[in-house]
């Protein structure tokens, strides 16, 4: 008995303490809001655009960055840092996704983990099409 207490124990104790939750959500857009009556062609496939910040529930706000624009917003900009459209060309096939990582403590054996860093991305990919 003694043993089996021993190995619960030391398991509890080389465990790690911090535990890291990641969620994961989508939108997609297809083509259905072009013009697709036109006739047009690929120019570029699957390009990215990214954006994250991080914030720390347990301190100060206001010493933290702060995303004023919105990730989705910065993320789209991002993308057409890289990839600038011409005349006649549009995104098409866009897709949206944001992933929200939490790192903390356990609470117990509650399941509830209380948060030391949230880290938030978003990554917008698209097609870039050219109409002719």
């Amino acid at each position: 008995m003694k043993t089996i207490k021993l190995i619960i124990l030391s398991t509890i104790l080389l465990t790690g303490c911090s535990v890291s939750i990641q969620t994961y959500d989508f939108i997609h857009h297809g083509t259905e809001s072009l013009n697709s009556s036109s006739s047009f062609k690929y120019v570029e496939q699957n390009v990215t655009g990214k954006a994250k910040t991080t914030y720390y529930p347990q301190k100060w706000r206001k010493n933290q960055d702060k995303e004023t624009d919105g990730l989705i917003s910065a993320a789209k900009q991002n993308l057409f840092d890289m990839y600038p459209l011409e005349n006649n060309q549009a995104l098409a096939n866009v897709s949206i996704d944001v992933i929200k990582t939490t790192k903390g403590k356990p609470a117990g054996l509650s399941g509830v983990v209380i948060p030391d860093e949230i880290t938030i991305e978003v990554v917008v990919s698209a097609d870039i099409i050219e109409y002719y």
